[in-house]
């Protein structure tokens, strides 16, 4: 049976939809388990409602302490032999349990996690995602030179829990969970957890298990760092210390600091700033020694050209060229250089 996980907040408008793409699958043994994370909408009575009209669907309530520790919830209480993880305003295809599945018993013994891949929507539009890693099986080995950073400005491999089949066995016996203090990047580092504890995991490139709903964003929000990000990357250094691996990723961490600068100055694009108030902050970020050997240590032979455009503008420190790039060309072309 597959537990499949959904934290919900605020998701009156959504979670309707989104549980019936569960239902629909015509792979049937599943259980849902809904934690409403103290939504103050309609949430929890449209929960409530779901659980009554169906049997699989159970139901969750507690104080609003973040998506982290809401799926830890799920975790203590799921029934599964896998796990899956759905997001309150995302949908899956109908046939996406029974490939996922069929790919984690596939061969003697099966594997520990099936990796999907997803799909972003855009309103009636669909737009598969590019894979980072082709199908096969792979273990902890093939990845660790590249998962936390590849040098890309790409971010984790494997930066998202959803969309991914678990063997639970496996989070059980390491005592895998969320980490409940890092806010951002919190899908990438469980899913090193589970790799590292992992005797295989499989990849599935194609076709598409999962779909990402994209929202418009806000072009008037503050410039400003993430400090979600900032900040989450200390408690996973401080994870890696405690693990006894940080050694291992330092180069990673290096380009990651760079990569995390390329995220900071790209909120230019969604902020309602002049460049005169632009230039310090970008100032601020290239400055970095960190940043500037991080930028120089990327791996430009597989970065995408828009990217390596962007990056060496970084590393140049070509403020008002970057400016008019991420202002009126980067809407443009956003979805290209995010991915």
């Amino acid at each position: 049976m597959i537990s499949v996980v959904i934290p919900a907040y605020n998701a009156e408008q959504f979670i309707e939809n989104t549980v019936a793409s569960v239902l629909r699958q015509t792979y049937q043994e599943f259980e849902i388990l809904i934690v409403n994370d103290g939504s103050t909408d309609r949430t929890r009575k449209i929960c409530e409602k779901l659980m009554a009209q169906h049997g699989q669907v159970r139901f969750f309530d507690k104080e609003n302490t973040g998506v982290s520790a809401t799926r830890n919830v799920a975790l203590q209480n799921m029934k599964g032999d896998y796990v899956f993880f759905l997001d309150a305003d995302d949908v899956i295809p109908e046939y996406a349990f029974a490939l996922l599945i069929r790919e984690i018993e596939r061969g003697e013994g099966g594997c520990d996690a099936v990796f999907g891949t997803h799909a972003y929507g855009y309103g009636d539009k669909l737009m598969p995602r590019v894979p980072r890693v082709e199908s096969g099986e792979y273990t902890y080995d093939d990845f660790k030179d590249r998962f936390l950073d590849d040098g890309t400005l790409t971010g984790i491999l494997f930066g998202s829990a959803c969309g991914v089949l678990y063997r639970t066995s496996v989070i059980r016996e390491h005592g895998i969970r969320f980490h409940e203090k890092v806010l951002s990047n919190e899908d990438g580092l469980f899913n090193l957890m589970f790799v590292r504890a992992a005797s295989a995991i499989r990849v599935m490139a194609t076709p598409y298990v999962y779909v990402y709903n994209k929202w418009k964003s806000n072009r008037n929000k503050p410039l400003d760092k993430d400090l979600k990000l900032v900040n989450g990357e200390i408690y996973i250094e401080a994870w890696m210390e405690e693990a006894g691996i940080k050694a291992e990723f330092e180069s990673q961490l290096l380009t990651r600091k760079a990569m995390i600068s390329f995220l900071n100055s790209i909120r230019v694009g969604d902020s309602d700033t002049s460049f005169r108030e632009a230039r310090p902050f970008l100032k601020e970020e290239w400055s970095d020694p960190q940043v500037q050997l991080g930028l120089q240590r990327m791996d430009y032979a597989h970065m995408s050209k828009y990217k390596k455009i962007i990056c060496l503008m970084m590393r140049r420190r070509m403020y008002l060229l970057f400016y008019l790039v991420i202002r009126y060309i980067y809407p443009l072309a956003g979805k290209v250089i995010k991915r």
